[in-house]
């Protein structure tokens, strides 16, 4: 059977850049593997949610297959399950960000942090909280954790607002949820509200636990360690995407008839791979860029002769745009071109009719710093394909396959190659 490598890079997608002459990121990078892949290969410049600026759950579900607005309860509940924290139907799931603020205004949605940090203020909030409900938190990467409130007696609802600016959660009529991404026009700290009346006990729940876990973080070693050494202490919580529902997403083993293997570390990327049915490899994101990206070929390597379909994600070019970051940006596709692509090419037989696809989850502005409603770049390797242009924002727009106008279409139009 052919094989397929589904590539997504977080992110990847930008806007020109003056100091790059004028080209994006991805433009900009010297990538002469992606460049070589790019000449056996069709285009595709699909929108994931129209005027609207995805997250990422929306972004990897639409790659996937599923739509976001059929499928997605809320972000919350695959962050949680990626991180292992084992949510049940009715336990409230909410995305985590340790931030800063200053004078009840926003300073940083994101204080980075090393893992011996997270996990000893995880044992902090864990023991010391107190909400008059059973909870259980868990730190994830860098900046990131896992709330799961237990569903008890009262009931618990997703329909909640988020209190981390940029981010604004919507409801639709069939009961699915999702937040987009927003300009922050007003720093000040908002308290989380109820968009029903059944939601109030919920919202006042998660309004003490973000006050509790404040007290108890202000009082925390590593909170005062930080202060003394000058570098930026996290005093505050940012919760968002609540969900109480399982998205009981179709098997995509079962969708196509192959098996699927996913190469992740991040838990909101693993929480899609297990929902959609993949067996999620063991693997960890790591710090050091190359020895990330080294480590996911290596698992590649092995996952391809032991799946028919193999999903890997590379976090590092989204990261690096929330920075505004540009060079550390296109730094990053070079990195990755070089060991992963390079070993991609090697492992790909194109004249089999194996296919690869490099594609990403949403657009990231490096000037704004934030998610935009761009079309996405998307590039299918097949025997089937040849091409002129080099692969980039540009050539997309101006040569890309008519017939995926939406990113949710992009699976199905590789899986009948």
């Amino acid at each position: 059977m052919a094989k397929t490598i589904f590539l997504i890079v977080d992110g990847m997608g930008d806007t020109p850049i003056r100091q790059l002459n004028g080209k994006t990121p991805l433009e900009y990078a010297y990538k002469p593997n992606i460049v070589r892949l790019s000449a056996r290969s069709s285009f595709a410049f699909p929108s994931v949610l129209g005027r609207l600026a995805p997250q990422s759950d929306a972004g990897v579900l639409a790659n996937l297959g599923y739509d976001p607005l059929k499928y997605s309860t809320g972000r919350g509940w695959f962050e949680c399950l990626g991180l292992g924290m084992g949510p049940s139907e009715g336990d409230l799931c909410l995305r985590v960000n340790f931030g800063q603020t200053s004078g009840g205004k926003l300073e940083n949605v994101r204080v980075y942090m090393s893992k011996e940090e997270l996990f000893e203020l995880e044992n902090d909030i864990n023991s010391k909280v107190k909400i008059g409900a059973d909870f259980y938190f868990k730190s994830g990467e860098s900046y990131r954790g896992g709330l799961v409130i237990k569903g008890g007696e009262r009931k618990l609802s997703q329909f909640v607002s988020n209190n981390e600016p940029g981010y604004v959660a919507k409801f639709f009529p069939n009961g699915k949820k999702l937040s987009f991404a927003s300009p922050v026009k007003d720093k000040k700290i908002k308290s989380i509200r109820p968009a029903r009346k059944e939601a109030k006990y919920t919202a006042d729940l998660l309004n003490k636990f973000i006050k509790k876990s404040q007290e108890v973080i202000k009082e925390s070693k590593v909170y005062k360690k930080r202060i003394e050494n000058g570098l930026p202490a996290p005093n505050f919580l940012f919760l968002r995407d609540g969900a109480i529902h399982d998205p009981n997403l179709p098997s995509i083993n079962k969708n196509y008839g192959k098996k699927w293997a996913a190469i992740a570390g991040m838990p909101l990327e693993k929480g899609i791979a297990e929902a959609a049915g993949m067996s999620v490899l063991d693997i960890e994101e790591r710090s050091d860029l190359t020895q990330d990206i080294q480590a996911k070929a290596d698992m590649l390597s092995y996952a391809i002769h032991k799946f028919d379909c193999v999903y890997i994600h590379v976090k590092q070019t989204d990261s690096a745009a929330h920075l505004g970051k540009y060079h550390e940006k296109y730094h990053v596709i070079e990195v990755m071109d070089r060991i992963l692509i390079g070993r991609i090419s090697g492992l790909i037989e194109i004249e089999n009719g194996d296919t690869f696809v490099l594609s990403c989850d949403h657009s990231t502005s490096s000037e704004l710093k934030r998610h935009i409603n761009s079309n996405i770049p998307v590039m299918i390797t097949n025997r089937g394909f040849n091409n002129t242009l080099a692969f980039g924002e540009s050539a997309c727009r101006k040569n890309h396959i008519k017939t995926i106008k939406k990113a949710d279409q992009l699976m199905d139009f590789v899986m009948r190659l």
